[in-house]
């Protein structure tokens, strides 16, 4: 595989919405929640055509991100957050050197609104991701989804490969909406469950255009639906172990979204992975998890880790999942 088709397989990565901005229970006014966390993944492969299973990117790729979130509560039907992840990519083609990309990532925003309260808490988040400085041409980015086919990659101009932040930054924006929903079973156990919809951009609200049939102006924008669902479990007064499952689906594309006019790609990810969270006290958290990718299409194959440290303040029981404290209510 070249070089070139090896850097254009370093298909788009999600990084995976704090679990308190998708949460079901919402802040009060004056509550406030806050996350400092560290990832990482090497990856050597990804998920082609349907039935071909996982082919090798022709080198590695590497990841290593500290992300900061912060949730506060603003009014009584709504709190708002803002993330910044700082991000380092290298990637090593087989054989040859690694070429490297450093700096802040697309910062994440929105706002988090309580539509329900009580045992069967009900939130919607609406948000807005956006590059810090990134270079539009570049493909992919730190957040939202889609992916290319290495084995059938356009040709890039030279001064693009020369520029190692193609590892880094797709220069596209996302507008996006979760629903989610979320409840108790006894005393030890929740779960929530969630759909997604989000609207990935350069030229929002325009299409491509066509004269005759041809394409004669192309536009790089793409729809994606989503699905989120989790089980969290006390296991003594500290220790709360959960698993977590997030899906996205391509919905619509233009031409050129994912950098070949010829042809569409029926982009998929399916994540799965454990959590483990102790609760220190009312206020702090330390944790630990991963994502693992199970199945997928033109999307990257990788296990990411990750550990962190929170810190908050919210008047949520122990059943509330990360935005909790140590009492049961």
């Amino acid at each position: 595989m070249s070089l070139r088709r090896s850097v254009v397989a370093a298909v788009a990565t999600v990084s995976i919405a704090s679990a308190a901005s998708a949460s079901p229970w919402a802040l009060r006014p004056g509550e406030f929640y806050s996350e400092l966390t560290g990832s990482f993944f090497s990856a050597n492969s990804f998920y082609g055509e349907q039935n071909q299973g996982r082919v090798s990117l022709g080198g590695r790729l590497d990841e290593r991100v500290l992300r900061s979130y912060n949730e506060l509560g603003w009014k009584k039907w709504a709190s708002v957050w803002i993330a910044v992840p700082f991000v380092s990519r290298g990637f090593s083609p087989f054989p040859g050197g690694t070429t490297t990309s450093t700096g802040l990532g697309d910062i994440d925003m929105g706002l988090h609104m309580g539509l329900h309260r009580g045992s069967l808490p009900i939130s919607l988040a609406l948000g807005w991701t956006a590059p810090l400085g990134g270079k539009r041409r570049l493909y992919p980015g730190t957040s939202g989804g889609g992916g290319v086919d290495p084995t059938h990659a356009p040709p890039q101009a030279g001064s693009n490969l020369a520029d190692t932040s193609l590892y880094f930054d797709a220069g596209l924006e996302s507008l996006y909406g979760a629903l989610e929903l979320g409840g108790t079973v006894g005393r030890r156990t929740y779960w929530t469950l969630g759909g997604s919809f989000r609207y990935r951009y350069l030229e929002i609200g325009q299409s491509d255009q066509t004269t005759n049939g041809v394409v004669t102006t192309f536009r790089r924008n793409a729809t994606f639906a989503g699905g989120d669902a989790s089980v969290g479990m006390w296991l003594g007064h500290s220790l709360l172990v959960t698993g977590a499952f997030h899906g996205e689906w391509v919905a619509s594309q233009t031409a050129i979204y994912d950098a070949d006019p010829a042809r569409e790609l029926d982009i998929t990810r399916t994540l799965l992975g454990p959590r483990f969270t102790y609760r220190v006290d009312d206020r702090m958290d330390v944790f630990g998890g991963s994502w693992h990718t199970p199945s997928g299409r033109h999307v990257l194959h990788n296990d990411q880790y990750y550990c962190g440290i929170a810190w908050k303040q919210t008047g949520l029981d122990r059943l509330a999942g990360v935005l909790g404290g140590t009492k049961a209510h």
